[in-house]
């Protein structure tokens, strides 16, 4: 019985269970109803045209997860699912190139990164890491502020509140200033967030704004493609990245999910002209620059840009846990990763590295924790630990590996590695080691996950969610 269920509840039998009742329909309409021919030939014009799409999903260049859910939707949905898939992942003119002339990658994930992203290694002068929302405006708002030369901002989300509010205070200044004031938003993250009012007031301050895949009825729309990032660039002096908003929850003042864990970090010098870069490389399509050469101190700032080119931070993700000795800290709200970066966990843990990963224990959204815990207890049978961060919601996106850190927008998903638009910084020294305190302050604060018996009902539900979990 056992075996059953789980012959039941693999994507294989779903496949044949799908591909099996089309074919016997149109055995059925062709053979035994030949007075309604016109609809046999329609249900086979639909079986073919699905056939099609099936066939130019798989010989796309993206994982599997993502086209063998892609295939289970079109087959599921006839025609329908085979032209949302389509509108929604429609290519268009290359976007986003960095080129930085003069630049001298070393081997090893440097030179990756530079043949991925155009980024290497960049030198900085200092590092902060913050450990909260608070911490984190209260700098930003300062440097921006102080700036005379521009300020480029690219968010997932702006909110209206107490945060926006003191956004467009710090802008007038630094628009009386004389810099120059450009922001990116995404169209999802930001719809019914920002109105014209608010709009208006960053207008007013002397922002110039561009909404990255604006919300649109289809076929106009991308809205599977989303500007996942969070870069605050200030005179090409300073950059600020991690996983904080520029919404009231970020900085806890009004929090609908208990405390709010976000963390980020900034970095001064040469390396805040990568993060300078990336913005520009999407507002104006490309972006080319002399790399900045000083001898010291290095970080490896990078970003993702889909469709147009395989994830580099998936790559650079599974290439740090394999290379682990000793430790794999993760904070991160959301745990659905693929086969590639699931591997490397299981294996990091089996050869001894001590991985732990922790997530939230009050959700934002229900069926996000569902379905980490469901991806979560794969890999407890390995040794890799789970705890959830019980005073509210952890949204922070961070991964030390022994005396490395990954701070950044990246969630430990499909929809981070493979669709959005994300950045990221890889560090060392100081800010590695404030970032592996956090953690271990997260983890006083939270509870192992364990391993429990579920109702048929969640399975099913746990199920589905798991194959459309690459689309979602």
């Amino acid at each position: 019985m056992r075996n059953f269920f789980k012959h039941v509840f693999s994507i294989d039998f779903l496949y044949v269970l799908l591909i099996a009742a089309e074919t016997a329909a149109i055995i059925f309409l062709c053979l035994y109803i030949p007075s309604i021919m016109p609809v046999a030939a329609a249900f086979a014009g639909i079986w073919l045209f699905t056939l099609i799409t099936a066939a130019a999903i798989v010989s796309r260049r993206s994982s599997p997860e993502i086209n063998c859910a892609a295939v289970i939707m079109i087959i599921a949905l006839p025609v329908a699912g085979a032209v949302i898939y389509l509108i929604a992942t429609a290519k268009r003119k290359l976007r986003g190139e960095i080129k930085f002339t003069g630049a001298r990658p070393e081997n090893g994930i440097d030179s990756a990164c530079f043949k991925a992203c155009g980024i290497c290694a960049m030198p900085y002068s200092r590092a902060e890491y913050f450990a909260d929302g608070d911490e984190y405006f209260t700098q930003l708002f300062k440097e921006i502020e102080k700036a005379e030369k521009s300020v480029y901002l690219e968010y997932f989300i702006m909110c209206r509140g107490r945060i926006f509010s003191r956004l467009v205070s710090a802008l007038a200044v630094a628009n009386r200033n004389g810099a120059e004031i450009k922001i990116i938003i995404d169209g999802i993250g930001c719809a019914f967030k920002l109105g014209r009012k608010d709009l208006k007031k960053l207008k007013t301050a002397g922002a110039e704004i561009r909404i990255f895949h604006r919300l649109k009825p289809l076929p106009h729309s991308r809205l599977n493609l989303r500007d996942h990032r969070k870069i605050a660039s200030v005179d090409g002096k300073v950059a600020f990245t991690g996983g904080i908003n520029i919404a009231d929850e970020y900085a806890n003042t009004d929090s609908p999910y208990g405390y709010w864990k976000d963390v980020g970090a900034a970095v001064y010098g040469g390396a805040a002209i990568a993060f300078e870069a990336m913005f520009l490389s999407l507002w104006n399509g490309s972006y080319e620059a002399e790399a900045p050469q000083a001898e010291g101190k290095k970080c490896l700032p990078f970003c993702d840009l889909p469709p147009n080119r395989p994830s580099f931070a998936e790559d650079a993700f599974v290439y740090a846990v394999s290379s682990a000795k000793e430790k794999i800290h993760i904070l991160t709200p959301y745990f659905c990763v693929s086969e590639k970066i699931h591997s490397a966990l299981r294996l990091a843990a089996m050869r001894g590295v001590d991985v732990r990963i922790i997530l939230p224990h009050i959700p934002d959204k229900k069926y996000a924790l569902e379905l980490s815990r469901a991806c979560a207890e794969r890999l407890m049978p390995a040794g890799v630990k789970f705890y959830e961060y019980t005073p509210g919601f952890m949204h922070a996106k961070v991964m030390t590996c022994d005396d490395g850190a990954y701070i950044g927008s990246y969630n430990f998903d499909h929809r981070s590695m493979r669709l959005n638009c994300e950045c990221g910084l890889m560090i060392r020294g100081e800010v590695a080691m404030s970032a592996d305190r956090d953690f271990w302050q997260c983890l006083r604060m939270s509870s192992p996950m364990k391993a429990t018996k579920i109702s048929f009902p969640r399975k099913a539900v746990r199920f589905i969610l798991k194959i459309a979990a690459p689309l979602m």
